[in-house]
């Protein structure tokens, strides 16, 4: 049993709490949807986000484990079958890591075509998350469980526009992939951009939005030097390396895990 670091007497209450108020189908259908294993990591990722109420994480962590279940099913992540069109237009980008170990993915805002339905961008925003989750806890033991995500807006136009598609983006981070969110670096945003920003930050919570930067060019090199070796960034971004689309990465974590066995998530 994994115990958690830095806890205080208090928490550690509360994680046992949650652990005991939660049934065996919570944990059954996460585990078997390729969602988190109940472990300590996990109970306090879930107790952080919603400020230690043990009533409302139980209530929240039994609807995510309900929601994995319909939404992912039991081949433990979205097949790339499902995400094709998403996969066509080449805008997201699974890199590697920050030097902090944070998984990186990179969505290029200009590529992206708004689809008639959004639950087909929800689906692809699962797809991207759910990589680099995998790819954060193959690469360290010791990751912290979170993420960073670049939006490189520098090239979008009215036609990438989206409300719907960020506010999924922050609706799953809210309710599905908790505490996951290290920092979201919104680069070279574009007036056209601020609009959208206006209409979806009123609903982003307080603790996420405070995670939100806008970079611009001037800044950028210092931001991206300070945080990422060269060979993990594309030259759009000031790096020396390739961009590494999301697929790609999905075949090299399950053909490290063991051929087609997808290994099941340790955090």
């Amino acid at each position: 049993k994994m115990t958690v670091q830095g806890a205080t007497d208090d928490q550690r209450a509360k994680i046992a709490a949650l652990r005991d108020a939660l049934s065996i189908e919570v944990a059954a259908k996460l585990e078997g949807n390729g969602g988190e294993t109940l472990n300590d990591t996990t109970l306090r990722r879930w107790l952080v986000a919603r400020k230690w109420d043990v009533q409302l994480a139980t209530k929240d962590l039994t609807d995510h484990a309900e929601w994995r279940a319909s939404f992912v099913g039991p081949a433990g992540r979205i097949p790339d079958a499902d995400v094709q069109s998403e996969l066509e237009q080449k805008k997201a980008f699974l890199q590697g890591v920050d030097k902090g170990g944070h998984p990186t993915i990179i969505v290029v805002g200009g590529r992206h075509v708004p689809p008639k339905d959004v639950n087909a961008t929800k689906k692809f925003i699962v797809y991207c998350l759910d990589a680099a989750i995998r790819l954060g806890e193959q690469n360290s033991p010791t990751w912290d469980g979170k993420c960073v995500g670049i939006f490189d807006l520098s090239a979008m136009t009215l036609a990438n526009g989206d409300v719907a598609a960020l506010r999924a983006v922050f609706d799953l981070l809210q309710n599905h992939y908790v505490e996951r969110l290290h920092r979201m670096i919104l680069y070279c945003a574009p007036v056209i951009f601020w609009g959208i920003w206006k209409l979806v930050s009123p609903f982003v919570d307080p603790v996420t939005k405070e995670k939100v930067i806008f970079v611009y060019k001037e800044d950028a090199a210092d931001k991206f030097q300070h945080d990422y070796e060269p060979q993990v960034l594309p030259a759009d971004l000031g790096g020396s390396g390739e961009y590494k689309c999301v697929s790609l990465t999905w075949r090299e974590l399950e053909a490290r895990a063991g051929g087609d066995q997808v290994a099941p998530s340790a955090q």
